[in-house]
Order: structure tokens, then sequence, then C-alpha cells
């Protein structure tokens, strides 16, 4: 959100199971410390300094790389240039992050 440049439309309680995945990553607040607040810190060094971020210290992008891919820096079309990144989609980067380990794995 921190690239939207404003705030998100209200969300209806008939949203679907999907609809909900799509918009909510709800991530750990344990003894590591808050992962949300993580994301939020991350994404504002992102637009600080276009470097996109590192889930854990991990350098891994499942589309694109580092470098801030997009020419919108703010608004709705800037969540192209998320894409890829850890914090955008936790979920499709640690599953292609770990098909990556995989493949490693057995060419090894």
């Amino acid at each position: 959100m921190e690239r939207w440049g404003q705030s998100e439309p209200r969300h209806h309680t008939s949203m679907s199971e999907t609809e909900i995945k799509q918009k909510f990553q709800l991530l750990k607040k344990g003894q590591s410390g808050n992962h949300n607040l993580l994301k939020s810190r991350s994404c504002e060094r992102c637009i600080e300094n276009g470097k996109r971020g590192t889930p854990f210290e991990i350098q891994f992008w499942y589309q694109g790389g580092e470098d801030w891919p997009f020419r919108h820096q703010r608004g709705a079309e800037a969540q192209e240039g998320c894409i890829g990144c850890g914090w955008y989609y936790f979920e499709t980067w640690r599953n292609a992050l770990n098909q990556k380990l995989a493949q490693s794995a057995q060419d090894d």
C-alpha cells in the first residue's frame, strides 16, 4: 500500500476466498518480530532507493531483479513493479524459491 498513494476502496464481506488471498497477506507476528511491519519498512526503503526487498535477507525475485523494474513509482499502476518481490506475494515467492532450489539440487 505504500506505493498506492491513496487509501484502498472498501472491502466487502462477500469477498470470495480467492479475492481475500489476493488482497490480504497477514504475516506472522512472533518472537522474531512483526513481519507485516518488516514488509512495510521494506516497501518504504524500495520507494526511497529503488531496490526491491529481500525477505529475511534472501536475495531472490521470482520475476525481475533487485532494481525497481517499473516506470510508475506511485499509484495503482505501480503494483506491476512489485511482482516478483517476496514481500509482494509471499506464497508465490516461497514456492518459486523452493522450485529453484529443487532444480539446483537435481542439477548437482
